[in-house]
């Protein structure tokens, strides 16, 4: 009996991580789970708490139908998206890793964009958001230079490298529906 398929789609925000996830999953007949939901805790204004590393492990643990005591993989089949690479998940087990790797000036635009569809004019000055993005998006230009513990691009890839047997590292700013299928034919034909 093959192994379940269990991706991880990851990459540094506004790489599409999510949105391609997403898509992936929906074609496939997959269960979505993206990290972002197991990182911050719902509020108003949002990413104003974190969940605490073990809280992280425990909600990802469930929700992915890893084994509650070792964190192993079982027999669900998943796509997971975004960066969880220094979460301690020893037995995540991924089956296919897909790096989306865009470049700094398209995820940069494209984050931009997403916020401000997001948020709107609670980014601009005096807006009760504008403090944080500033601060976000400073973070977030430096995925590709910073290579602490923490998600970046050097972290991000040691990751997919020493956990997935089959990889693939998109190297290019893709038209989304290109992006996807790329994915897509990765995931059907290897393994």
């Amino acid at each position: 009996m093959p192994e379940p398929l269990r991706a991880l789609i990851t990459g540094g925000p506004g790489s599409g991580c999510t949105t391609t996830a997403a898509w992936i999953a929906q074609h496939l007949g997959l269960a979505h789970f993206d990290s972002d939901r197991y990182f911050h805790k719902p509020t108003d204004p949002p990413y104003q708490e974190q969940y605490s590393p073990e809280e992280r492990r425990e909600l990802i643990t469930r929700d992915l139908g890893l084994d509650l005591k070792t964190h192993a993989a079982t027999s669900s089949a998943w796509i997971l998206s975004g960066s969880v690479a220094s979460w301690g998940l020893t037995g995540l087990a991924p089956t296919h890793g897909i790096l989306l790797d865009i470049g700094p000036a398209a995820r940069i635009t494209r984050l931009a964009q997403r916020e401000r569809q997001r948020f709107g004019t609670r980014l601009d000055p005096g807006g009760d958001l504008h403090a944080e993005h500033h601060d976000f998006m400073k973070w977030a230009e430096a995925y590709e230079l910073r290579s602490d513990r923490g998600r970046n691009l050097t972290t991000d890839h040691a990751f997919l490298i020493s956990s997935c047997p089959h990889l693939l590292h998109l190297r290019e700013d893709l038209p989304f529906p290109t992006a996807c299928e790329r994915v897509r034919e990765f995931l059907e034909s290897a393994g």
